[in-house]
């Protein structure tokens, strides 16, 4: 078995691949695991907390005020910016809608090991994340309410304590974990937690895209659409503001890995966030319009390692000119 996950963590982004392929064609197998949700969130912190060194990570925390800058403007300038897009291009209220929630959301639960994958700065990307995904419940209602006038029906204190317990759980966990393997024996064995980070991920993308898929490709035309508008909220929010950070930063005369890490990790935030979370919480019926987008966006999500790594493999590879 752990030779099996060796090599799956190997392959992981091509196995990732494969998993938003198996959402679409194993509707039944997500329907029997559909409950799993909630446990598949918190395996899939608890994976990403276990390689990362926790002294890595409180160095982050050391510098609150940059924290708070990367979150604002991950949780809010962009929700804002993104529906005086919307607007500008008057699209449909599905879209428009889909795409503030989307800005609105906190980065994916697995961006970590995402992130590890691609080599970037993954203990920035997991604060990030687990901060992000703690206040949601307070940002994500004030923007969508101020924003698309939305009649969204959450308990903040309940949703909070949920997510609380969930990243609680799972930090608990990952500690009990690496504590009783050891720091060596986990650094030595990093393809075998990302076959697992893999193995959970294709789960959740069969559970996520339960049922929707083969019921929406009666219209390609609409899926084409939508699909374009998702890749344009995922990549297209990647490479902007990758593209403006490096451009900012001055990373590419520099030729400093460190730097490139670090504004990359920033901009798979930007483009990779957790929309799942508001499923429960929107009405019954915006939730049934939003389906088809939220299955196409797992799509860039899941193939983000596959066409990122070329890319960031030569970033952090590239030397300045003298």
């Amino acid at each position: 078995m752990m030779a099996l996950l060796s090599v799956i963590g190997r392959k992981a982004s091509l196995v990732l691949a494969l998993g938003i392929v198996l959402g679409l064609v194993l509707p039944e197998f997500g329907g029997v695991i559909d409950g799993a949700l909630p446990v598949l969130v918190m395996l899939l912190l608890a994976a990403a907390m276990i390689r990362v060194d926790l002294p890595q990570v409180l160095s982050h925390l050391r510098r609150p005020m940059r924290m708070g800058l990367i979150l604002f403007f991950l949780m809010a300038a962009i929700p804002v910016a993104v529906h005086g897009l919307a607007t500008v291009f008057n699209l449909s209220p599905i879209l428009h809608t889909g795409l503030v929630l989307v800005a609105c959301a906190p980065p994916l639960a697995s961006s970590p090991s995402m992130a590890a994958l691609l080599g970037l700065d993954d203990a920035l990307v997991l604060n990030i994340m687990v901060v992000g995904t703690l206040i949601v419940p307070l940002t994500a209602p004030a923007l969508t309410l101020s924003i698309l006038d939305l009649p969204i029906d959450l308990d903040v204190t309940s949703l909070l304590l949920r997510l609380s317990m969930t990243i609680g759980v799972a930090l608990i966990g990952a500690i009990i974990i690496r504590r009783a393997l050891g720091r060596r024996l986990i650094e030595a064995h990093t393809d075998v937690l990302d076959g697992i980070s893999a193995v959970i991920m294709v789960i959740f993308a069969i559970v996520i895209m339960n049922g929707i898929g083969v019921a929406q490709m009666q219209n390609p035309w609409r899926v084409l659409h939508v699909f374009g508008v998702v890749l344009l909220a995922n990549w297209g929010l990647h490479i902007l503001t990758g593209a403006t950070l490096i451009a900012f930063s001055g990373s590419w005369k520099s030729g400093t890995s460190t730097i490139f890490k670090h504004n990359g990790a920033i901009a798979l935030l930007a483009g990779n966030r957790n929309m799942a979370l508001f499923l429960a919480a929107l009405p019954a019926e915006t939730a049934g319009s939003l389906f088809l987008f939220i299955a196409l966006y797992q799509l860039p999500v899941y193939l983000t390692p596959v066409m990122a790594a070329p890319l960031y493999r030569r970033l952090l590879a590239h030397k300045p000119e003298n």
